[in-house]
């Protein structure tokens, strides 16, 4: 287990450092990139179309409840892009490891979603500050260490599952654009959940990734405590999810050097 730590300590920090080796902005780049997400969808929608925000007050406030809320959702979004768009090629992409070296595989993808929870820490870090600044801090940020328990593990079932798929099915890579696109309209990122038509909203809730944003709007937002009934299923299911994407990943691990 010591060695496990070790070796997932060392390969978070290498992918860490070359992430933004080279970059004239560097570790500026998590907080620019969503920041252009937030403006860009703040303008066209909240601006040109006029979406709003359940409880918001007319006026200059509404666009900074509207940007806040577009953040949250961002926070989780983004954290589950990067898992679906890089963890098809967390095996394929070290070659050596599987066919020279004895090394726990199941760490490659582990370490895409703990690289990924750095910009949930850091998105998650600026909402707070935003509820300092507004007045809105209550304790409910608390919720936050047991809301993160189903999100990564609903994270890592799927780097499991996708980095064993990819080295058989290389078409997965090329795939997840796609799939990240179309989630985003299908998640309540840049919309609320009261938007959706009542008898497609019980469909939507079903979406991990839409309770995850909607979770994390209400008690770092809206201070509203941490629903434990849904999150006593998403726990569950997640963890049912997690078990089985492991299995997964066991059992087609052994061909791995077969195929690489």
């Amino acid at each position: 287990m010591n060695r496990w730590l070790f070796l997932f300590v060392q390969w978070f920090k290498r992918d860490l450092a070359g992430r933004y080796r080279g970059s004239w902005l560097g570790w500026l780049w998590p907080v620019l990139q969503p920041a252009a997400q937030i403006a860009v969808f703040t303008l066209i929608l909240h601006g040109f179309m006029q979406v709003r925000w359940p409880a918001a007050s007319e006026g200059p406030g509404d666009a900074w409840h509207y940007a806040l809320n577009v953040l949250a959702g961002l926070t989780v979004f983004n954290f589950f892009a990067e898992v679906l768009g890089r963890a098809p090629t967390a095996i394929l992409s070290q070659p050596n490891l599987v066919t020279k070296v004895k090394f726990p595989l199941l760490l490659l993808p582990t370490v895409t979603v703990g690289v990924a929870l750095v910009h949930v820490g850091i998105g998650a870090a600026v909402l707070m500050l935003a509820s300092v600044a507004t007045g809105s801090w209550s304790w409910h940020v608390a919720w936050l260490p047991l809301w993160l328990v189903p999100v990564v593990l609903y994270g890592t079932s799927l780097a499991f599952i996708l980095a064993s798929l990819g080295v058989y099915i290389r078409d997965i890579g090329q795939a997840t654009p796609a799939i990240t696109s179309l989630l985003m309209f299908l998640t309540p990122i840049f919309y609320p959940m009261a938007a959706i038509p009542a008898n497609l909203r019980d469909l939507f809730e079903l979406n991990p990734v839409g309770w995850a944003a909607e979770s994390l709007r209400g008690f770092l937002l809206e201070a509203h405590a941490l629903d434990l009934t849904t999150w006593s299923w998403h726990l569950v299911v997640s963890s049912v999810a997690f078990l089985i994407a492991m299995g997964v990943f066991r059992q087609l691990q052994e061909g791995f050097a077969d195929v690489l």
